[in-house]
């Protein structure tokens, strides 16, 4: 499959970094000022956990928007979501712009997904590659109207 990967998404890693951080440095300052208590392991735990779950994220391209493509269908993914997947011939028509890409599937069924952290190369690939190929069979409907 071919696969276009957007830049990280900096408002989901920056959460977690500066709350992993805060939790873990204000759990160590009042575990050496106040002495021992359950809390101070609790902020001391939950700093750790927040900053491997941000490890774990970015181990796993979780922080980054994904779009793949082939000749039977359209995968996207979005920070923190599933996958969504269309059939090739399901979508009824897709409207690319430099900011979004709307997919309309039929009946309630679509999507409108968030393009601002792709690369302006990447977007033209993928302009290129699968909507104006879709657009060059004869099955399909007009993809300029959404």
């Amino acid at each position: 499959m071919k696969t276009i990967t957007s830049k990280l998404h900096t408002r989901q890693r920056n959460y977690l970094l500066i709350f992993g951080l805060l939790y873990l440095g204000s759990g160590i300052v009042i575990h050496f000022t106040e002495g021992y208590s359950l809390s101070n392991w609790w902020h001391i735990i939950l700093g750790i956990g927040m900053l491997a779950l941000l490890g774990y994220r970015f181990y796993t391209k979780g922080l980054f928007s994904v779009i793949k493509w082939n000749e039977e269908k359209l995968v996207l993914k979005a920070p923190e979501q599933k996958h969504i997947i269309f059939k090739r011939n399901q979508i009824k028509s897709l409207k690319l712009t430099d900011k979004s890409l709307t997919i309309n599937a039929g009946l309630g069924s679509g999507e409108m997904f968030d393009l601002n952290y792709f690369k302006a190369e990447d977007i033209a690939f993928f302009n290129k590659d699968f909507i104006k190929e879709e657009a060059t069979q004869p099955e399909a409907y007009s993809l300029a109207e959404a």
